[in-house]
């Protein structure tokens, strides 16, 4: 082989290699700048959730109003690609187009079971919606691959309990007035449940202040923020009987039998049981049983109590006219079928 045909070869080798590490070193770099894309695109995902959607979806994507987030079902890790994009298409759907349902927040008893009826609001700005196109992307990324212990850093000030009402009194001896602050008592509270006396009323509510209800919960215009407001409990609690249980021992209620199953995009009911079965410590209640502190027929009336705040017509389904895309199978169309039911009040 004469000597310029070793030299193109060794030429030619050594082209290759170099092509062959600039692809692998090109590969790497885009793989580097495409995660690093991501994150970025989670972490404004992450501050869209705490404003947008933490409310009903809770601070780590537990579910409140709407259903939880943080499952598996949602996330892109380990899935194959095709799923992948099944996933973040449906929650794109879900979240640009809503999901159809009550205005309130509305659950449910159907065939022994709890579901939620709440409707999730369209967010495009195609659809009159605050989001655009980008920062749904930026959402459903956060979804699928962020950490969900960042939106609590974006979430906006905790409200405030109120437990103390402030007056101002008369000094008998100076005649100014003087300002002083006392507990909340059952006179306070300014709420009045449907259905009951108004001597039921205020006893319900003296137990509501006695058995310290009022140190988690909102009622009216003071309580605690620790629990659920129940102000307008009476349109969203299932049953009389549900909430005597739940007064009575939260402990007893393993929470697939307390967390609503929901409507997918497609109307088809999504069972969350084995979501809340394998990690039921996250959802178990913090609320301690009263079986002990409180007689049967106390129970009965502050469950009554509660099942009367509010416009209590909402809670039965029998007397409220199908909201838009709602029928007796459930919501006919709207976002979401395929990833499991991202829908839920947002």
């Amino acid at each position: 082989m004469s000597k310029r045909k070793v030299v193109a070869l060794s030429l030619l080798w050594a082209l290759i290699l170099i092509l062959q590490g600039y692809w692998l070193f090109e590969g790497q770099r885009m793989s580097g700048a495409a995660e690093a894309a991501r994150e970025e695109q989670a972490a404004r995902g992450a501050q869209l959730y705490a404003q947008n959607c933490m409310v009903c979806h809770g601070p780590v994507g537990e579910g409140i109003i709407g259903p939880p987030l943080n499952r598996d079902a949602f996330r892109a890790e380990g899935k194959p690609p095709v799923q992948v994009a099944t996933i973040q298409d449906s929650l794109t759907k879900t979240i640009a187009r809503g999901r159809p349902g009550f205005d309130s927040h509305t659950w449910l008893v159907e065939d022994g079971k709890i579901h939620s009826y709440t409707r999730m609001p369209a967010w495009s700005t195609a659809d009159n919606g605050p989001l655009n196109e980008q920062q749904i992307r930026d959402l459903v990324t956060f979804l699928m691959y962020g950490d969900w212990q960042e939106p609590s850093k974006h979430a906006a000030a905790p409200e405030v309990a109120r437990l103390t009402v402030t007056e101002y009194v008369q000094n008998p001896d100076t005649g100014a007035q003087e300002q002083r602050t006392r507990p909340v008592t059952a006179q306070d509270l300014d709420v009045q449940a449907k259905g009951l006396t108004e001597e039921e009323n205020q006893q319900a509510k003296e137990l509501f202040v006695e058995m310290n209800c009022i140190q988690c919960h909102t009622l009216g215009s003071y309580g605690g923020v620790v629990g659920p407001n129940l102000t307008r409990a009476g349109e969203w609690l299932p049953s009389q009987e549900f909430v005597e249980r739940w007064i009575a021992n939260p402990q007893d209620f393993a929470p697939w039998e307390r967390m609503p199953s929901v409507w997918d995009g497609q109307g088809t009911p999504v069972d969350l049981t084995e979501t809340y079965r394998e990690e039921q410590d996250k959802f178990r209640s913090i609320m301690p049983p009263y079986e002990d502190a409180m007689s049967p027929e106390q129970i009965r009336l502050l469950a009554r109590f509660l099942m009367g705040l509010g416009d209590v017509e909402k809670r039965n389904a029998a007397s409220l006219p199908a909201p838009s895309g709602v029928s007796s199978q459930g919501p006919e169309q709207g976002g979401g079928g395929d990833a499991g039911g991202a829908g839920g009040g947002s």
